[in-house]
């Protein structure tokens, strides 16, 4: 990799970053050149996740296989256009982030190893730095949001209109197996979307979501790097790294291009539920309504109705959502589609209360309900 480095800074100190350890110099070889990964990168950056050409583009960079096989793409793509014309603007101008989340005992020698590749590879680099223990609650939930949140400061700072992150085919596969066995609807059984808003200035891109984790391990070995690994990866008291260790490679023993085909099941699920989504919009109206006409319900379709119902109690109680089950939905989707006219109620998790009657639909929230699931008349 050639060039002059950019400066490393560190959003806390707000000094240069020191460097790390891994030993990266000159051009990057053939192999890293032409690989497979690098085309499917520049393909879906410009396909699926709308990048404009020539835009600013922060890379959130862990240090694993995943995020250092998406910069070592994007410097690619960088330095393709740069040496086919003089003065030509690059379809991708990279910006490294990396958030440091001082959880582990390795987490400064990960900042460290990203940033000795960003000198490098001639990159800008940015050090976050986040303390999700001091939000409470649940300690991966508070790291996530604060890494994306972290990563949203960094792409406003430089004047970037989107992150991009390595997430891969695996990591979309055991997203859509969780969301199975929790029960999800469509939303969840679509798995991670190609685009998402941050906010309305910035979109989360993964360009990488119909890619293996294999081609991105393959890409890094040619560039000569070793990655850092997280060893609470290899927890399987969680639940990904559970499935990640015992349950997908024997998926792919016996389909081993099931990461891939997840994903474009995953596309085709995201266009069923934006079909479903205009449906619920149109007979239940804004997500804010607790009231509907029984009549104008009765209509529809079983799933319809449960989705609807849930949608509404989602937004009345965003916590509720793993405890509102599809067995409660549909035994009130039921009743509600039913000849039976009688007023019923159904008890609901997080205090919530569906009454029905003979003309209408109405969703409650009783301050300290008991969450009891069972419905009654």
């Amino acid at each position: 990799m050639t060039g002059e480095a950019h400066p490393v800074f560190d959003e806390k100190s707000g000094r240069a970053a020191k460097p790390g350890a891994p030993e990266v110099s000159g051009r990057l070889p053939l192999a890293v050149r032409r690989h497979r990964l690098v085309a499917e990168i520049d393909r879906r950056l410009r396909t699926r996740c709308g990048l404009p050409a020539a835009a600013p583009l922060v890379l959130g960079v862990s240090g694993g296989a995943d995020s250092v096989a998406l910069m070592l793409a994007c410097v690619v793509l960088r330095d393709r256009a740069a040496g086919k014309r003089v003065g030509r603007k690059p379809i991708v101008e990279p910006i490294v982030v990396h958030v440091n989340h001082h959880l582990r005992e390795e987490a400064d020698a990960d900042a460290e190893f990203v940033a000795e590749l960003c000198r490098a590879s001639s990159l800008p680099f940015h050090l976050e730095h986040v303390r999700p223990w001091e939000a409470g609650g649940n300690l991966e939930a508070a790291a996530r949001d604060m890494r994306y949140e972290a990563l949203k400061r960094s792409a406003l700072k430089v004047g970037a209109g989107c992150v991009a992150v390595g997430h891969h085919g695996e990591d979309q596969l055991e997203t859509m197996l969780i969301a199975l066995c929790r029960g999800a609807g469509l939303e969840g059984l679509s798995g991670m979307a190609w685009s998402r808003p941050l906010d309305e200035r910035v979109r989360l891109i993964r360009p990488m979501l119909a890619a293996r984790k294999c081609d991105c391990e393959d890409l890094c070995r040619a560039a000569g790097i070793m990655w850092r690994e997280d060893p609470t990866n290899r927890d399987i008291d969680q639940a990904r790294a559970r499935l990640r260790r015992e349950v997908l490679p024997a998926l792919e023993a016996l389909w081993p291009d099931a990461p891939r085909r997840a994903s474009s099941t995953g596309d085709l699920l995201a266009v069923a539920r934006q079909a479903l989504s205009e449906r619920i919009e149109e007979a239940f109206g804004a997500a804010a309504n607790r009231g509907w006409g029984r009549a104008r319900l009765a209509g529809l379709p079983l799933p319809v109705v449960a989705a609807g119902l849930r949608r509404a109690a989602v937004d009345e109680v965003p916590d509720i959502s793993d405890e509102l089950g599809q067995r409660q939905l549909l035994s009130a989707a039921e009743h509600i589609t039913c000849d039976d006219r009688r007023p019923k109620r159904f008890d609901w998790p997080g205090g919530l209360i569906l009454h029905v009657t003979s003309r209408q639909v109405e969703l409650l929230r009783c301050a300290g309900g008991n969450g009891n699931d069972e419905d009654g008349s």
